[in-house]
């Protein structure tokens, strides 16, 4: 058994032809286990090759991911800063705002709007430094604008208020044209030539000068009142009341709602009065007050303003001239 021998016989296509190998046990043994060996280096070399070229292919595709995403850090910081900028030119905008409409400004501290607690902003797992910073940043980004919108949200309010509030304050004149021929306090009257305290400002003007109310509010009076003549007062809401005396004309009636600028009488002499003139009257809780504190406008180029007098000063005009409130 020890010399036994195999043989390896190969034949043609046509059977013509035939080669024979013969081999002893040793012999096949040897070439058995190279042929094994052979394939497994094949197998082995071939496979580092395969790995060693898909480690390859995915570490440049992982390369240009990364740099993709460098880049896109990059553009989001840049528009991170554009947006923070953005927002400082609001923060500007708010606090002028804040001061036309009379509020408080922000403090820096509320502006930084801080937060506290241990809440996870990213997902659970690796945490990526880079992620978690944009995602910070972004948060405050968000909650400044929420305090931004919050801000405006009341600086509308209050500036509706005030809207409001001036439509209902008597700051306007009420002629546009005219002379200021007597102001508010003490003053000689033109009747009795005495000191006697003016209640309101006298505005010489043509007659049938449009009068306009100077606030808006509603008609409480509109006819005939002793020295007034023809007389209106207006309830402006508030406490405060405007009285128009000595018109020509009333144009409004009682419990009517007049606008701000609204046309209610014209300019006249009716009443105790020497000469054509509106005599114009500004209340306070009942109270008579100096109508020039409540006018906006420029009066400087409003000619005429009587600036007040003591009762001792002398008298320049001619007795004719004079009007009497």
């Amino acid at each position: 058994m020890a010399n036994r021998k195999f043989s390896l016989i190969l034949l043609s296509h046509d059977l013509s032809k035939k080669v024979e190998f013969t081999f002893t046990r040793a012999k096949a043994k040897a070439l058995l286990a190279g042929l094994v060996a052979s394939f497994l280096l094949f197998n082995g070399v071939t496979g580092f090759l395969a790995t060693r070229f898909v480690g390859d292919s995915d570490k440049a595709q992982l390369e240009a991911e990364n740099q993709a995403l460098r880049e896109q850090l990059a553009n989001f910081d840049t528009k991170i800063k554009s947006v923070e900028q953005k927002l400082s030119t609001l923060a500007e905008t708010d606090n002028m705002l804040r001061l036309m409409a009379d509020l408080p400004l922000l403090p820096a501290d509320v502006r930084k709007v801080g937060v506290g607690g241990t809440v996870e902003i990213l997902p659970p797992g690796p945490v990526v430094p880079e992620a978690q910073e944009l995602n910070d940043i972004l948060n405050k980004l968000d909650r400044e604008i929420e305090l931004q919108k919050t801000s405006f949200r009341e600086i509308h309010s209050k500036l509706d208020q005030n809207a409001k509030l001036l439509e209902h304050l008597p700051t306007l004149r009420p002629c546009d044209t005219g002379y200021y021929s007597s102001g508010f306090g003490v003053r000689r009257d033109p009747f009795t030539k005495k000191a006697t305290h003016h209640d309101g400002l006298d505005i010489s003007a043509p007659r049938g000068t449009p009068v306009m109310s100077t606030a808006a509010g509603t008609v409480i009076y509109a006819g005939r009142y002793y020295n007034y003549g023809q007389f209106i007062v207006v309830d402006h809401g508030g406490g405060y009341q405007t009285a128009y005396g000595h018109l020509h004309k009333i144009l409004v009636r009682k419990g009517q709602k007049v606008g701000k600028g609204t046309v209610i009488g014209q300019v006249g002499s009716t009443g105790r009065s020497t000469a054509p003139h509106l005599h114009y009257e500004v209340r306070v809780n009942g109270v008579a007050v100096n109508p020039m504190d409540y006018v906006f406008e420029d009066t400087d180029n409003f000619p005429g303003f009587a600036v007040e007098t003591d009762a001792t000063e002398s008298h320049e005009h001619d007795h004719s001239e004079e009007v009497d409130g």
